[in-house]
């Protein structure tokens, strides 16, 4: 009954709190870009700091401050990550990110003190979740980069097979930028390699070689296919040698890739799914025939 008591004071006080504070946390209407551009650029960039989410808004500042005070975090993350991840590491700089690791961390023991006079167990629950709040961050930036990643491995062998038809008629640069642009408007830009040509595209215009800014996209993303294709590319013009070839090889490479990928994640179904079953049929077995068992044979004996 205590712990009961506890509980559902715990839940009034959280409440109260909610009920309380909830109004600051909501997210104001975006405002019209064009009566933003006439505000004072204190007002505008206040203006849009509170169109953040409100976790966003209570941990950045804290974060930023503790970076810009021990920049030695910065050592801890690695800016690679970030980059993986399809963030700016000039926005989000890997002493941020350590110190947000360490304020989640922080937060979560000090919701663990607080919350012991009503729930004496609760700083022993908060130790993991301080644990999970730390790890979080980083596994965070490191899933999203090998989402990324594996997204562009998926969409690079269809991007080839529509870019190889146009390259023989209207040379690979601007079928590179149409194919792109198609893309990238058909999926509502959605289509992740898409966008990432596209800026490609727009540094070649900018007087960058087109190959060059495709291998620091492919830096970026970690994608060694889309470094070695466009090296080949390259290298097969200034050689003389066909375009459409080489296109043709990387395409089906991609492709038999892909499928042993896709392959050796199905032969791992048949294990997984034998373990499930033993841990959902065995325990059950043992209740309803081995134990009867067992106790009838101790009732005869």
């Amino acid at each position: 009954m205590e712990l009961l008591g506890a509980g559902a004071t715990g839940l009034a006080v959280f409440s109260l709190l909610m009920a309380i504070f909830a109004p600051g946390f909501a997210t104001p209407p975006r405002l019209d870009a064009v009566r933003a551009a006439g505000l004072p650029r204190h007002r505008y960039e206040r203006l849009v700091s509170a169109e953040q989410p409100f976790w966003e808004r209570l941990v950045a500042p804290l974060a930023s401050r503790l970076a810009s005070r021990a920049p030695a975090l910065a050592s801890q993350v690695n800016e690679r990550d970030i980059i993986r991840a399809g963030l700016d590491p000039r926005t989000l700089s890997p002493a941020e990110v350590y110190a947000a690791k360490l304020v989640l961390a922080l937060s979560a023991v000090a919701a663990g003190v607080v919350l012991t006079p009503l729930f004496p167990l609760a700083l022993l629950l908060a130790l993991p979740v301080a644990w999970i709040g730390y790890v979080f961050p980083t596994e965070y930036l490191g899933a999203r980069g090998r989402r990324r990643q594996a997204q562009l491995r998926r969409e690079l062998p269809d991007f080839l097979a529509l870019v190889r038809p146009l390259a023989g008629k209207d040379g690979l640069e601007r079928a590179v930028a149409s194919v792109a642009d198609a893309l990238h408007e058909a999926s509502g830009g959605k289509s992740l390699l898409a966008a990432q040509v596209r800026s490609a595209v727009a540094a070649y215009g900018a007087g960058t070689n087109l190959y060059a800014a495709l291998r620091d996209v492919a830096a970026a993303a970690d994608l060694e296919e889309l470094d070695e294709l466009a090296s080949a590319v390259e290298q097969a013009r200034r050689l003389g040698k066909g375009v459409a070839e080489v296109l043709v090889e990387h395409e089906r490479a991609l492709r038999e890739a892909e499928r042993n990928r896709l392959l050796g994640a199905a032969s791992t179904v048949q294990p997984k799914l034998a373990v499930i079953l033993a841990g959902v049929y065995l325990p059950e077995f043992v209740l309803l025939v081995v134990l009867p068992l067992f106790i009838s044979t101790l009732g005869r004996i």
